[in-house]
């Protein structure tokens, strides 16, 4: 199933005539121009994007939760099995340790509405919103296209002290695992 997967993974690049490398090593990284402040806090452009939470329709930035307590933003689809079950181990990780949770549709075909519903009928509480054309974009350019493919499980850890890093792309990391690293 790896094999297919990579071999997937590698297929997409070829196709979309992406340069950029994919690594399954965590890329820990602050944009150019981007930089901490003196009270941790970073002016990441990543940080500072507005989202909206297609439940509630609150509006809130990556910077906003960060400040507090580490984040786990995971791209994702509807559609995706590898995605519901990722954030099902999601589910357990927040009984194991204090972190909050971003899902991220990357689908541009998928709407806000069924992200909702997705989302209450699978009972994920966290917040849940859809990128748009300039957010994915972002997340290409930083992080390489595989970033956009959910059946890879990406997931990025924003920490309280600006810092941003992907994670375990490719791979379903247990709840102890995500409470290890969300929790450090």
């Amino acid at each position: 199933m790896r094999t297919q997967l990579t071999l997937l993974v590698t297929l997409c690049l070829a196709v979309a005539g992406c340069s950029a490398p994919v690594s399954s090593s965590p890329s820990r990284s602050v944009l150019p121009g981007a930089s901490s402040t003196s009270s941790g806090q970073s002016s990441d452009p990543l940080h500072s994007l507005l989202l909206r939470d297609v439940r509630t329709g609150a509006t809130f930035t990556l910077g906003e939760l960060a400040a507090e307590r580490a984040v786990l933003l995971e791209t994702m689809a509807i559609w995706c099995t590898n995605c519901r079950g990722q954030q099902r181990q999601v589910v357990d990780a927040h009984a194991l340790t204090d972190f909050e949770s971003v899902s991220l549709d990357v689908d541009p075909n998928e709407r806000a509405a069924d992200l909702a519903d997705y989302a209450d009928r699978e009972g994920f509480d966290w917040h849940f919103a859809v990128a748009d054309g300039d957010l994915a974009r972002m997340l290409r350019e930083r992080f390489g296209t595989a970033v956009l493919n959910p059946p890879s499980m990406p997931k990025i850890l924003l920490r309280t002290d600006g810092s941003v890093e992907l994670i375990g792309l490719g791979q379903q990391l247990g709840a102890s695992e995500l409470a290890a690293i969300l929790g450090g």
